[in-house]
C-alpha cells in the first residue's frame, strides 16, 4: 500500500470512528432518557461486537493483553446485573446494568482493535479528539445562537449536548492531551500541527465557561503528567501557553457578562450578547491557528539547538512544580495557615450546608459544593446494607429516607460513594481491583512501570533504552485521556454520561491491549508489531466458531438491554388505549409491557387504571396490592394504592395505614404528606357523619 493511500485509509478510520463516538455523545445526551440511550447502547453493543469478532479472526498471536482488566470488568457487569436480585427498584438495577454491558462491550471492543491494529494509537487519538471537539464545538454554538440551540436552557453554564455542564467540561478536559499531543508530535503535516492550537483553546474556553471544578483540576494535572513523562515540552509549551491565553482572554470577557455569569437568565439576555460571543470566538480560533502556523513553520526551518530544548524543557517541568507550589506557599503563609486553611476547605467540601456560588467566576476557585449532603446521604444507605449495597442505581430511591430536605438527586456525585450506596464493599473491591488492573497494563504498556529494562550486561552491552518514537508519545496520551475522565468522575456522575465515557472507554481499552512499546524503536518505529493486512488472511475454523460465539451473545445482549424500553413502550401504548376508552385491550397491553419487563411496576399501575376505569374497582385493588407486594421498595407503589384507597373506595383508615409506608420511604414526599392530611380530614368527617344524630 503506497504512503498516499495508507494515510488516505487512517485519515478515513479515524473519522469513523470519530464519528461513531460523536454520535454517541450527540445520540444519548446526558443519558437520562430511556429511548435514547437504550438505542445508542444497543448500537454500541452491536458495533462492539464487530470489532470484538474481527479481534477474535485475525488478532495477533501471543499474551492476551488486558485481559485480566476484562475480566474484572465483566465481573462487575455480572455483579450489577446480579443486584437486580436484591434491588429496592430492580427495574433500575436493570437498566444499569445494560449500561454497563454496553461499556463492557466497548472496552472490549477498542482491546480487540488493538490485537488487530497494534499500530493505531494515532488514529485512536484523533477520532477521540474529532468526537471531544465535536460535543465541545456544539457546546460553544449553543451561546452564538441559543434560540436555535438552547433555547430552554436555564443555567448560565454552557451544557449541550450533554444538558449536564461538568459532562461538556469533561468532555472539553480529556481532549486537551490529545490536543498537545497533535500540537507537539514530530510527524503529521503542518496544518494537522497547527489545528491543535484552536482545539485546545476551544477547550479551555468550554471548562471555564461550564465552571466545572473537577473538569479543571482534572485538566491539570492531565496536563503536569504530560509535561513531566513526555519530553515534547519545546513543542508542546507553545500549544498549552497559546490555547490557555486565547481561551481564558474570550472566557474572562464571557464570565463578565450577566448571560455566562447569572443563572436563570431568559433567552433576550443570552441573545444579547451571542454575536460579539460569536465575533470573539471566530477571532480565537483564527489567531490560534495563525499562531500554530508560524510556530510550526518557525521550528521546521529553525530547529532550535539541544540545548535549548533541554532548557526549555527543565523550565517546563518547573512552572507545572512551580505553580502548585506558590500556591501551597501563599495558603500556607495566610492567616489561616497550612492547617486552618486545609481544615476550613475540607469543611466547605464536605458541608451539607455549603453550596457554590452561583453567580460569576467565584465558583471555579470555591471548594464549597453540595456533595457532602449526597456523600453523607449515600454513607447512610451504605450503613443499611454495607456488603452488597441496595441495588445498582438505587441511590436515588434509597437517598429518600435519609434526605433533610426535599432536594432531588439521581446521583451520589462521587464514584466511590456511589458504588458503596449502589454495590457495598464487593463493588468497590471490584472496581479497585479493575482500576488497578488497568493501570498495570496501562504502565506495561507505556514502559513506565518501576521495573528496569532487561539488562544486557551479560554480553557486556548496556540496558536498552527507552525510545520517545511517535507509537510511545500516543500511547501515553491515550492513557492520559483516560485518566483525565477518571478523575474528575471520581467527584461526579459523568461515567452515567455515555458520551465522555464512551471516549474514555476506547482510549482505556486500546491501551490496555495493545501491549508493550518496543523499548528500542526500530527504524520504522514499532517493527516488532505485525502490520495490518489488507485483505485479511483467511482465519482457522475455531476462530470462526468463536466470532460467531461473539455475535450470538452480542444479539442476546442487545435484546436484554433493549427489553425496559419495549415494555415502556408497551404501557404508553396502554395509556393512549385507555384514553380511547379501549380497556380490555390496555389490559391486554400491560400484560405484554410486563412480559418484557417484569421488573418495572409501571405495568401493574396502568393495569389498575384501566381496571377502574372500566369499572372493575376489585380488580383494580387487588392490581394495586399486588404491586405493593412486589415492588415494596417503590414509593409510588404505596402512593398509588393509598390515593385509591382514598378518592375510589372511601376508605380513608386503610388509606391511612398504606401512606404511612410512603412516609417512611420519602418523609420529604409532598403527594405523600398531602395524601396523609386528606385522608384524616376524610377519616374525621366520616366520624363526624356517623356520629351526628339521624
Amino acid at each position: 500500500m503506497s504512503r498516499f493511500h495508507a494515510s488516505g485509509a487512517t485519515s478515513a478510520c479515524a473519522v469513523i470512528l470519530g464519528g461513531a463516538l460523536a454520535g454517541v455523545a450527540f445520540g444519548a445526551a446526558g443519558g437520562t432518557e430511556l429511548t435514547r440511550t437504550t438505542t445508542v447502547e444497543v448500537l454500541m453493543v452491536l458495533a462492539s461486537a464487530v470489532l470484538i469478532a474481527a479481534g477474535v479472526l485475525w488478532g495477533r498471536r501471543g499474551p492476551l493483553y488486558g485481559a485480566t482488566a476484562l475480566v474484572l470488568f465483566a465481573a462487575l457487569a455480572a455483579f450489577t446485573a446480579l443486584s437486580v436480585t436484591w434491588a429496592l427498584m430492580p427495574e433500575l438495577a436493570y437498566i444499569e446494568a445494560g449500561r454497563t454491558l454496553a461499556y463492557l462491550a466497548t472496552f472490549a471492543a477498542a482491546l480487540a482493535a488493538a490485537r488487530v491494529a497494534p499500530q493505531a494509537s494515532p488514529v485512536v487519538l484523533k477520532g477521540v479528539l474529532l468526537a471531544a471537539l465535536a460535543a465541545v464545538a456544539y457546546a460553544l454554538a449553543s451561546r452564538i445562537w441559543p434560540g436555535t440551540l438552547a433555547e430552554h436552557e436555564l443555567s448560565n453554564r454552557i451544557g449541550q449536548p450533554f444538558q449536564y455542564w461538568n459532562a461538556v467540561g469533561t468532555t472539553a478536559a480529556l481532549a486537551i492531551p490529545a490536543a498537545l499531543w497533535l500540537g507537539s508530535r514530530r510527524t503529521g503535516s503542518v496544518l494537522g500541527r497547527s489545528l491543535a492550537y484552536p482545539a485546545l483553546g476551544a477547550c479551555v474556553l468550554a471548562i471555564m465557561l461550564t465552571q466545572s471544578r473537577g473538569a479543571l483540576v482534572a485538566a491539570a494535572l492531565g496536563t503536569i503528567a504530560w509535561f513531566a513523562v513526555v519530553p515534547l515540552r519545546l513543542r508542546g509549551l507553545p500549544v498549552l501557553l497559546a490555547g490557555a491565553i486565547g481561551g481564558g482572554a474570550v472566557s474572562a470577557w464571557a464570565l463578565s457578562k450577566d448571560a455566562f455569569s447569572k443563572s436563570l437568565q431568559p433567552l433576550s439576555a443570552k441573545e444579547s450578547v451571542a454575536g460579539e460571543f460569536g465575533l470573539l470566538v471566530a477571532l480565537m480560533v483564527l489567531a490560534l491557528l495563525l499562531a500554530g502556523l508560524a510556530v510550526n513553520l518557525g521550528l521546521g526551518r529553525v530547529p532550535p539547538p539541544m540545548r535549548l530544548r533541554r532548557r526549555m524543557g527543565v523550565a517546563a517541568v518547573a512552572v507545572a512544580c512551580v505553580v502548585p507550589l506558590l500556591a501551597f506557599t501563599s495558603v500556607a503563609v495566610s492567616d489561616r495557615g497550612l492547617g486552618g486553611t486545609i481544615d476550613d476547605r475540607l469543611d466547605e467540601l464536605t458541608s451539607e450546608t455549603e453550596t457554590a456560588p452561583t453567580e460569576g467566576a467565584g465558583r471555579v476557585t470555591a471548594a464549597s459544593s453540595t456533595r457532602g449532603k449526597y456523600w453523607r446521604e449515600a454513607g447512610r444507605v451504605f450503613d443499611d446494607r454495607p456488603v452488597v449495597g441496595v441495588g445498582a442505581a438505587n441511590f436515588a430511591t434509597a437517598r429518600l429516607r435519609y434526605r433533610k430536605d426535599a432536594t432531588f438527586s439521581r446521583h451520589a456525585h462521587g464514584f466511590i460513594p456511589q458504588t458503596l450506596a449502589d454495590l457495598g464493599i464487593v463493588g468497590l473491591v471490584l472496581t479497585t481491583a479493575l482500576l488497578l488492573a488497568w493501570l498495570v497494563a496501562a504502565l506495561r504498556t507505556t514502559g513506565l512501570h518501576p521495573r528496569r529494562l532487561p539488562s544486557r550486561r551479560h554480553n557486556g552491552e548496556p540496558p536498552p533504552r527507552r525510545d520517545w518514537d511517535g507509537e510511545r508519545v500516543a500511547v501515553v496520551a491515550l492513557s492520559l485521556v483516560a485518566v483525565v475522565f477518571g478523575l474528575q468522575s471520581a467527584i461526579d456522575w459523568t461515567w452515567f454520561v455515555p458520551g465522555p465515557t464512551a471516549m474514555a472507554l476506547v482510549a482505556a481499552g486500546f491501551v490496555a491491549g495493545r501491549g508493550p512499546v518496543p523499548a528500542v524503536a526500530s527504524r520504522e518505529g514499532t517493527a516488532e508489531l505485525p502490520s495490518l493486512r489488507w485483505p485479511p488472511p483467511r482465519p482457522a475454523s475455531g476462530r470462526i466458531a468463536a466470532a460467531g460465539a461473539v455475535g450470538v451473545v452480542a444479539v442476546i445482549v442487545a435484546w436484554a438491554i433493549w427489553q425496559p424500553e419495549a415494555s415502556d413502550r408497551a404501557t404508553n401504548r396502554a395509556l393512549e388505549l385507555i384514553e380511547n376508552r379501549s380497556y380490555q385491550d390496555a389490559i391486554a397491553k400491560t400484560e405484554d409491557a410486563a412480559a418484557a419487563n417484569p421488573l418495572s411496576a409501571d405495568p401493574l399501575l396502568v393495569r389498575a387504571v384501566a381496571e377502574a376505569s372500566a369499572g372493575q374497582e376489585s380488580a383494580a385493588r387487588r392490581t394495586l396490592e399486588r404491586a405493593v407486594l412486589e415492588f415494596p421498595g417503590d414509593r409510588q407503589t404505596w402512593l398509588r394504592l393509598a390515593t385509591f384507597q382514598l378518592r375510589t373506595l372511601d376508605r380513608p383508615q386503610d388509606a391511612l395505614e398504606t401512606v404511612r409506608a410512603v412516609l417512611y420511604l420519602d418523609p420529604f414526599s409532598g403527594e405523600g404528606r398531602q395524601l396523609f392530611l386528606d385522608a384524616r380530614a376524610r377519616l374525621r368527617q366520616k366520624q363526624a357523619e356517623a356520629a351526628a344524630p339521624g
